[in-house]
């Protein structure tokens, strides 16, 4: 039945055939090495794709020639916006950098299917659960033993956030023992993530958790009921539990909306109320903030969709809704089609692709390793699912 979605894959052998036998796993052991450190993260998503390049000459891409398009479409717009009004080597780089993340969705369209990886499912399973525990040992090394204990610049969690939802994919066990691993998991995850005075990375996890039962249990209208309720939670673990200071409301919304996003909203209403001068083309990856002056306190827009337009402009926020459009458009479909393991699966990738969504909406933005590799990957995942299931339909 999937076969032909990925048409005759080639018999390969040595690293080519390793890579297309674990092309799932592969991307989710990258994105973890960067709860590392960057050096780490980077130098594996290097070889990810080294690897990858190999493995591209035994691979069919023919049935997703839409996808690739609409990829090469996305970096010329985004190359134009660093050559046009005015070249900048800053922003070259990183197209370049985005343009050998983005290959991650061709390397994982013309690898093996998604049930030919199933023996890898309860690796992925784990990953989470190790992230989560060198998570809290360092954070409790920190607490107790370090001269001093600042959060916001020694912990980030926001990887383990992400990739908290691959936990469901824990199998063998009665239901009973796979719904206590998880409580356990997402209670722990959550003091933890609380201790680390972070909002976006206990909305990641708490609405990874949501999207995942809602998908799975074709619940999706429980959401507009269970989303409010994961807000009102973020914000009183995080506002009144760890922090010093708690929220206070003084009568002035704005502002307190501000504060409660951690200044996002002014970040935001800078840049929308001082629009590129070249509304098609941007200023150029990564510049946002040298056409900002008043926004010279941070380092980006803090909102993937907000900079992707300011940097590249009109023409590239087009050409990456396009991308993310084709990407899920099959969505409707999956969640009335999928049973079992398969719908499992796609639960998963779904919330963990929507927790990492979050994260660039709200702090990391779409050059981060989270948006510009992760949060795609996730994505073409679903847009397998969503082909084989018009496959299934077209042979009905």
């Amino acid at each position: 039945m999937y076969s032909d979605l990925q048409g005759s894959i080639k018999q390969t052998s040595g690293i080519a055939g390793w890579f297309m036998r674990h092309a799932l796993l592969l991307p989710v052991v990258v994105m973890a090495s960067y709860h590392i450190g960057r050096g780490m993260g980077d130098s594996l998503q290097l070889l990810y794709l080294l690897c990858g390049l190999y493995a591209l000459r035994n691979m069919h891409i023919g049935p997703h020639r839409r996808l690739v398009y609409l990829l090469v479409l996305l970096l010329g717009m985004m190359l134009l916006s660093a050559l046009y009004p005015e070249f900048s080597a800053r922003s070259l780089k990183y197209w370049v950098l985005y343009a050998l993340s983005g290959l991650v969705l061709v390397f994982t369209v013309g690898a093996s299917p998604p049930e030919r990886q199933q023996p890898d499912y309860r690796l992925m399973a784990w990953i989470p659960i190790a992230l989560l525990a060198g998570f809290t040992i360092k954070l409790g090394y920190l607490f107790f033993f370090a001269k001093s204990f600042d959060p916001a610049t020694q912990i980030n969690g926001m990887i383990l956030a992400a990739l908290s939802p691959l936990v469901f994919l824990v199998g063998r066990p009665e239901k009973y023992a796979r719904v206590t691993i998880y409580a356990l998991f997402y209670l722990t995850a959550l003091l933890a993530l609380s201790a680390a005075d972070s909002r976006t990375e206990l909305l990641m996890l708490l609405s990874g958790g949501a999207f995942f039962v809602a998908m799975y249990t074709r619940r999706l209208t429980a959401l507009f009921i269970i989303i409010p309720f994961v807000l009102v939670v973020a914000i009183a673990a995080d506002s009144y539990l760890f922090r010093s200071q708690g929220l206070t409301f003084s009568g002035d919304t704005f502002q307190w909306l501000d504060t409660l996003s951690s200044k996002r909203l002014s970040i935001w209403v800078g840049a929308l109320s001082h629009p590129p001068e070249n509304y098609l083309t941007g200023v150029g990856m990564h510049r946002s903030i040298e056409f900002l002056p008043e926004l010279d306190y941070v380092k980006h827009l803090h909102n993937l969709f907000i900079e992707i337009w300011f940097e590249t402009g009109l023409l590239g926020l087009l050409a990456y809704l396009a991308l993310v459009s084709l990407l899920l458009s099959g969505l409707p479909r999956a969640y009335r089609m999928l049973q079992g393991m398969d719908r499992r699966v796609y639960a998963v990738f779904f919330a963990s692709g929507m927790a990492a969504l979050i994260g660039g909406l709200l702090d990391k933005g779409y050059l981060h390793p989270l948006t510009r590799y992760y949060m795609l990957f996730c994505f073409t995942v679903l847009y397998l699912y969503h082909r084989r299931c018009g496959k299934a339909t077209a042979g009905d």
